[in-house]
């Protein structure tokens, strides 16, 4: 996997890009990670800049980072789980130290993991499925429970994963994390209508995957068939390239679309890549 943007030139176009008003950018770093910038805000989703290793320590990623956590400017973070390719303490911890005034958004039944990290707990922003939040006057951020690969709660019945809708003056983007498909999922998904943008798994799960416990995610098909039943303008296929025995081959999502769902609009991105809507 070969980046088509990084380092200080990816860096330096995520600070320096300007928007229109009605406009929002974004970019993807690998995984579920992506970058969000509206107006001057930038919004991290579930970044892993740090190495991944196994047992043996041996890496895990196909590809290199895009930059180092320290030297990134954000102002809130989000993650959608605690796995490390989505809550990846390094790259949290680099990159607060960094931005020591960024926020970061987790399920609330995760505080305590960031507060055993040395978090402040005037940082996290624990959210509940079904629960939304203001990060300005302009940004609204809610919570959807999602399965990965089944509901998960805690005793205060809060789940312990979440998908995000947000919803930028109007322009909604839906980024799911990882979760199966399931009718829970549509059924929230078709209230928020429409939303612009789903960014969604496609690395699907099988036998070889299930008997090294790697939980899986909602395949390909299962993407398209979302996207299908929702009044949405464009869907992101992602978490099918970084980690070795956990890949995907995206254009089995684009065959799935050119025949289920012709009259959508979907983009595969390279890694590094700026993607503008509005």
């Amino acid at each position: 996997m070969l980046w088509y943007n990084k380092g200080e030139t990816l860096l330096k176009e995520i600070k320096e890009k300007n928007l229109p008003e009605n406009m929002l950018a974004f970019w993807y770093i690998g995984q579920m990670g992506m970058v969000i910038k509206w107006k001057r805000k930038i919004i991290y989703l579930d970044p892993v800049l740090s190495d991944l290793v196994d047992q043996d320590e041996n890496s895990r990623r196909h590809y290199e980072i895009p930059y180092e956590p320290t030297n990134t400017q954000v102002d809130y973070i989000f993650c959608t789980h605690d796995h490390r390719d989505h809550m990846n303490q390094k790259t949290i911890l680099g990159m607060l130290k960094a931005n020591p005034k960024a926020l970061i958004v987790i399920p609330a039944p995760l505080k305590n993991i960031l507060l055993s990290w040395g978090i402040k707990e005037e940082q996290i922003l624990p959210l509940h499925q079904n629960e939304s939040i203001s990060l300005d006057k302009q940004i609204r951020v809610t919570g959807i429970e999602t399965a990965h690969d089944t509901y998960r709660y805690d005793e205060h019945n809060h789940s312990f994963t979440l998908g995000y809708v947000f919803n930028f003056a109007g322009l909604k983007l839906f980024h799911s994390g990882d979760t199966m498909l399931t009718n829970e999922l549509l059924e929230s998904l078709q209230s928020y209508s429409p939303i612009h943008t789903l960014m969604l798994p496609i690395n699907g799960s099988d036998i070889i995957r299930d008997s090294k416990n790697i939980i899986g995610n909602m395949n390909a098909k299962d993407a398209v068939l979302l996207t299908s039943q929702l009044d949405a303008k464009l869907t992101i296929p992602l978490h099918y390239d970084m980690v070795y025995g956990n890949e995907e081959n995206p254009l089995i999502f684009a065959d799935y679309m050119e025949r289920i769902a012709p009259n959508k609009r979907y983009h595969i991105m390279r890694l590094g890549e700026m993607f503008l809507i509005g």
